[in-house]
């Protein structure tokens, strides 16, 4: 065997070991692409599932409110700035404030509508009134353009 022969064996091999090395990587960083794109899918999958719950919640809620208007002297929609309110309305009888959680059919209560529904029942309510006063230091002026 020529010295030629022997370094062009052993380029051979070092292409062969790159190749098998290459090949590795490849396979090894297509497995981890698929995992991302299955757990992407996934959570996609749950984002649109939690927002059609969301709008049929939304439309229970409009429905049963809009269903309830000849039954009631007042209907009161309590609105608030928490993503999990725990009471949907309020409904005025001429002998009754009804406190009204409005569910879809077979729908559980939650934790904090549970909590209210026991309050309710203990007979732990009360009617307060607030007094607020605005502070004589609040002024409104007209907004300068700026340069």
């Amino acid at each position: 065997m020529t010295d030629l022969e022997v370094f062009l064996g052993g380029v051979v091999v070092v292409l062969l070991l790159v190749l098998v090395a290459v090949l590795f990587v490849v396979v090894y960083f297509r497995r981890k692409a698929l995992a991302y794109y299955a757990n992407w899918q996934t959570r996609q999958t749950g984002a649109y599932t939690l927002g059609t719950h969301q709008v049929m919640g939304d439309m229970s809620q409009v429905l049963g409110t809009f269903s309830m208007l000849g039954e009631y002297e007042q209907i009161i929609l309590l609105s608030t700035t928490s993503s999990q309110a725990s009471m949907d309305l309020l409904g005025v009888k001429s002998d009754s404030l009804d406190f009204i959680e409005l569910k879809k059919k077979g729908a559980n209560l939650g934790k904090a509508e549970r909590k209210i529904q026991r309050l309710v029942a203990e007979r732990k309510v009360r009617y307060l009134i607030k007094d607020v006063e605005l502070p004589d230091s609040v002024q409104v002026s007209d907004r300068t353009k700026r340069a």
